[in-house]
């Protein structure tokens, strides 16, 4: 795993504005920024739109600019809690 420097053209971002982010690849590093974007931002607008474009430059200046865009990623999970009981709809 690597550092990269993200940023966003379409958001008036240059190099001087990238965010960090540890990855091993340049995909994963989109990836990771979009995801701390759309977190960090509340409007989940990268998700919510058509995506944006990023550029992407490894430690050694290697440096791509790729789209990102993502989908509504919805999970449950459920455990046993102690001293209560269910009973099912319609028993």
């Amino acid at each position: 795993m690597s550092k990269s420097l993200v940023w966003c053209p379409e958001l008036g971002s240059g190099p001087e504005d990238a965010r960090t982010v540890d990855a091993v690849c340049h995909e994963e590093a989109a990836c990771k920024w979009a995801r701390r974007e759309d977190a960090e931002s509340a409007d989940y607008w990268i998700v919510g739109g058509d995506g944006t474009t990023v550029v992407v430059r490894e430690t050694g200046g290697d440096e791509k600019t790729l789209r990102v865009t993502g989908e509504p990623d919805i999970h449950y999970a459920a455990r046993v809690t102690p001293n209560v009981s269910c009973t099912p709809s319609g028993a």
